[in-house]
């Protein structure tokens, strides 16, 4: 098909996009996917980042891709596959500079687990299946909502009732990320190990909340669709562009969108930026929400609250990401001994202590290079060798934060390279072959993520995972413009590759149109 007018209009061929567009489709709507750069989806990409030497530009494995997706838009038919990982591989190795660690080999069950711990401290072995039931208990209340329309606080409240999640919630909704660390674990090493990524500053009420809902969305996804994806996340995208496109979607590449036309307080189409104008019934952006409100509704009529919402949406919890190619794997041998299994390493976390995490975002606020980088390393090619096309060599991807998107003085350009030599030192502290066996790296700051992916202020969750902006409180899929819709990682459940987002947008608009939603 090939017209200028169609039933839905997608911008953005992310992979929430895509997801939007594969289920409309599904429903016989006509479709349209408009993407601005020469190639599909957006974070989830395969690229050259040095010459021979293939990785993950942004996210890196799927952990939370859920498997209704999967299932309905036949993602494996369409040559979606993840490589078996080793036992213990997705945990990897948890270093700490004393010549202590977590993870590693052997480490195959929650008993393992415990067992370590207990190494450090006997309390906190015990501690850790409590730690573990409350956050399996956190997960169960968000876990309904996750491929749904989004709950209100009000909500979760009724569901938990006169239950022992009830005290779960409330703990969720006031208590800080430390301050329930710190409560259920004494060994710094520990409360380290169980940090994460918190995407807001850690010791605030309500950095709980987040992570509860990333726990649902893990639980809620199969362990068959976890893992490294055969080349790395490209694979995912080439899937569902072929799925969508054997139900009759439309894709067009270099084809930016300058402008959602509105039309009386209704979307009537959008204009490219060749001036091209395509109409449809229903248009529908995977873009974030700062963006598409700031770029692409210029002259529609929107309310002051909507203005004023669409100016105060955060996303200060930046990131970097680091490529690098090389010549051998980093050597834990200080921690393992001679002779250990690479697969023990293949996910590598760097957070020494509650105190280096806090100051990680406390640089972020300040609006400087943080000076205590927070790494989630992943040893890409341990998992898909191919990602090197000669065999020789290795491939590593590094998440760095926190980050602020933009710097009190000066710009991410000026220290680029002096944040790259930060990452190498850090690393190399750990793993002293590390420098040495660079061929080539690449770092991205913030700024480069958004310009290159077109996330704003290089915000891979789109909107930062603060409570006013989860659950209900999220951008939400419908907008003040009617049949205008959002689809994106802004909106609920939240970012990460788990195409609920497009799901439970496509659920909306075809509820909207009157057809009958897939089950």
């Amino acid at each position: 098909m090939s017209n200028d007018n169609y039933d839905a209009i997608v911008i953005g061929a992310g992979h929430n996009g895509l997801v939007t567009a594969g289920y409309l489709a599904r429903e016989g709507l006509s479709v349209l996917v408009l993407e601005r750069l020469d190639k599909l989806g957006g974070a989830v990409t395969t690229d050259e980042f040095a010459p021979g030497f293939l990785g993950p530009m942004c996210s890196y494995v799927a952990y939370m891709l859920q498997g209704k997706v999967v299932d309905d838009l036949d993602l494996k038919g369409h040559g979606f596959e993840l490589i078996k990982q080793p036992v213990g591989g997705l945990q990897g190795i948890h270093p700490f500079l004393d010549g202590t660690y977590f993870g590693g080999p052997g480490i195959e069950s929650e008993f393992d687990v415990a067992n370590q711990i207990a190494q450090f401290s006997e309390k906190d072995s015990r501690s850790y299946f409590q730690w573990r039931a409350f956050w399996d208990d956190a997960a169960g209340i968000m876990a309904p909502y996750f491929l749904s329309d989004p709950p209100t606080i009000a909500d979760l409240m009724s569901d938990v009732r006169g239950t022992r999640q009830e005290e779960v919630l409330e703990k969720l909704l006031t208590w800080s990320y430390v301050d329930a660390l710190t409560a259920t674990f004494e060994d710094e090493r520990v409360q380290a190990h169980f940090m994460g990524i918190i995407e807001m500053d850690p010791s605030a009420p309500g950095s709980m909340l987040g992570p509860a809902i990333e726990r649902a969305g893990v639980a809620a996804s199969r362990p068959e669709d976890k893992g490294v994806p055969r080349m790395s996340m490209g694979n995912i995208t080439d899937a569902l562009e072929s799925s969508v496109r054997s139900l009759g979607v439309d894709i067009r590449t270099r084809a930016p969108v300058s402008q959602v036309m509105v039309e009386g307080g209704l979307a009537t189409g959008v204009r490219l930026a060749n001036g091209e104008t395509i109409t449809a019934r229903t248009v529908i952006s995977n873009a974030d929400p700062k963006r598409t409100y700031g770029t692409m509704l210029e002259g529609a009529e929107l309310s002051e609250d909507t203005v004023r919402r669409a100016n105060g949406w955060k996303t200060r919890a930046g990131c970097i990401k680091f490529l690098a190619a090389m010549t051998e794997l980093p050597d834990l041998s200080r921690y393992l001994g001679d002779g250990y299994d690479p697969s023990a390493i293949m996910n590598i976390h760097i957070d020494e202590s509650v105190s280096y995490h806090q100051r990680s975002w406390d640089d972020c606020e300040a609006r400087k290079p943080t000076s205590c980088p927070i790494m989630g390393i992943q040893l890409s090619t341990l998992a898909e060798p191919g990602l090197v096309r000669s065999g020789a060599g290795h491939v590593m991807s590094n998440w760095v934060t926190y980050e602020s998107p933009d710097l009190a003085d000066g710009d991410w350009s000026d220290v680029r390279d002096e944040v790259g030599e930060q990452i190498i030192d850090v690393i190399t502290q750990y793993a002293p072959n590390f420098r040495d066996s660079l061929i080539e790296w690449t770092v991205q700051t913030p700024v480069d993520i958004d310009t290159r992916v077109g996330m704003t202020d290089g915000s891979i969750f789109h909107l930062d995972m603060v409570p006013n902006q989860l659950l209900s409180q999220r951008h939400p899929y419908r907008t003040e413009v009617q049949n205008l819709y959002m689809c994106g990682s802004g909106t609920h459940p939240m970012g990460c590759v788990t195409g609920a987002p497009g799901h439970n947008a496509a659920m909306s608009i075809l509820r909207d149109l009157g057809r009958a939603a897939p089950v």
